[in-house]
């Protein structure tokens, strides 16, 4: 069953609706300390007001000399006669009922008040009736003469004060319902000015297209802080894409180019030999040729292939340990025919212990020694230089006497099919170009570099320096 999200569907929309929570939640604690300071102050006026008319009444029964019949009389004249009291009150003696305000009874019974405390701890109880609201207590007095259990019941008439609270309350409510829309109104509108930039960022980016990578958002004027970081990677993400599509641009002539010279090579030998009858030996000889271009395209391809595997993210290394020395020698053994033809000493200096891949590390140092063997110049020495140690990093320097590499060709050595022959010829002793690119791929998925070093005439240096090993 599918399932819906109540979220907004735009940062806007939900920068808005915080933005009117926010509000709403501020102005509702406003309200509520509002309307509890306001019902603690009536609250302390009823008290006030009710504690004032007891001590105004007990001197009055005072100067009655304890007799109920003063204090009965003050009563009355304050209010009888008026339609809008401001209190009624009933003096009980004994529990009898000796005088109250008019038509008390009818409105507010006996019953209804709570029983009489001490003056420092008076109960109040709430009544509502007719749609007026009162405050009803029960207060004993005592007289200097007379009797001592003389009660005052006192009704205090509180229905302006809670219309007041009632308006107060239904324009808190009005208030809240023409905020909503307000405070969304104008969350939308700061919404939309704090996102402006990156709807300019937006549009800069739907500008760029592989035609126009050299484009770039431009930093002035300033952004804001928040976006300033975002602008300034965009920026170098679109420096990588540039740099690494003008590569893959470079690539795909560089195998087009690579591919198609064996190929023409080898549908030429063929379609020679089919245009009349040869002799077998003619027939031996294009089936020769045509297997030397094959091997050569099944060199480049598997080639292709490695560097493919070695540079994804998701390629393992098989790290052991071992002494690098004896994969050397090993190394060495591979090209020992080729190096006894040209007559060339291959001797390795030191010794080291790495935890690497062994596999991809003589692949490393093949592809190296395989350039120095075909470059270094008959009868001179190739040395093997190794150094370091696991905790501090490794270093192997592949070390030749060859003619050397002039200074402008070192920056892209490592760049795939790269060669340092401008007429790029095929002839069985050259390589494809790709040895020192999958070098590299191999040092990097080992966190470590390779450097070459080179000079005309000099010979020719190249490091591979593995890091040392993590903790």
């Amino acid at each position: 069953m599918k399932r819906f999200s109540l979220r907004p569907a735009s940062i806007s929309g939900r920068l808005a609706l915080l933005y009117t929570l926010g509000a709403l939640l501020a102005v509702g604690l406003f309200a509520v300390l509002a309307n509890w300071k306001l019902e603690a102050n009536f609250a302390a006026e009823h008290r006030d007001f009710l504690q004032a008319k007891a001590a105004e009444l007990q001197d009055d029964l005072d100067d009655g000399d304890g007799s109920p019949d003063a204090l009965i009389k003050e009563i009355l004249q304050e209010t009888d006669g008026t339609r809008l009291r401001e209190y009624d009150a009933r003096v009980l003696v004994a529990g009898r009922n000796v005088g109250e305000t008019p038509s008390m009874s009818v409105v507010l019974p006996a019953a209804l008040f709570p029983p009489a405390g001490h003056a420092d701890g008076w109960s109040f109880t709430p009544y509502q009736t007719d749609g007026r609201s009162w405050l009803l207590t029960s207060l004993p007095l005592q007289g200097a003469q007379g009797p001592r259990d003389v009660v005052l019941q006192i009704g205090l008439d509180i229905t302006r004060d809670k219309a007041l609270l009632t308006d107060f309350h239904r324009a808190l409510a009005v208030f809240f319902l023409l905020m909503v829309p307000l405070l969304l109104g104008a969350g939308r509108l700061a919404a939309a000015h704090a996102l402006a930039p990156v709807a300019r960022i937006a549009k800069v980016a739907q500008s760029i297209t592989p035609a126009q990578l050299s484009r770039r958002i431009p930093l002035v004027p300033p952004w804001p802080r928040e976006l300033t970081g975002l602008v300034q990677v965009f920026n170098q993400m679109l420096e990588n894409l540039e740099s690494n599509f003008a590569r893959l641009s470079r690539f795909s002539a560089d195998i087009a180019h690579e591919l198609r010279t064996p190929l023409s090579n080898l549908n030429g030998s063929l379609e020679v030999c089919l245009t009349r009858s040869r002799s077998s030996e003619e027939y031996r000889d294009a089936m020769a040729s045509a297997l030397e271009d094959g091997r050569r395209l099944t060199g480049l391809i598997e080639n292709l292939l490695f560097l493919a595997r070695v540079e994804n993210p998701s390629h393992a290394l098989r790290q052991e340990r071992f002494e690098v020395s004896e994969l050397c020698a090993w190394v060495i053994t591979q090209y020992e025919a080729q190096a006894q033809a040209k007559e060339l000493r291959i001797r390795t200096e030191g010794t080291a212990t790495l935890y690497a891949d062994a596999l991809l590390f003589r692949q490393a140092v093949g592809n190296i020694l395989a350039n120095a063997v075909r470059h270094a110049p008959p009868g001179s020495d190739i040395t093997l230089r190794i150094s370091g140690a696991p905790a501090n990093g490794v270093d192997i320097e592949i070390v030749d006497q060859g003619p050397g590499i002039a200074t402008e060709h070192l920056p892209r050595l490592f760049d795939r099919f790269y060669q340092t022959d401008p007429a790029r010829g095929h002839k069985a002793a050259q390589g494809s170009g790709l040895g020192l690119s999958i070098v590299r791929s191999i040092m990097e998925l080992h966190g470590g570099q390779a450097v070459i070093e080179s000079a005309r005439g000099q010979g020719t240096c190249v490091r591979l320096h593995f890091p040392p090993l993590e903790a």
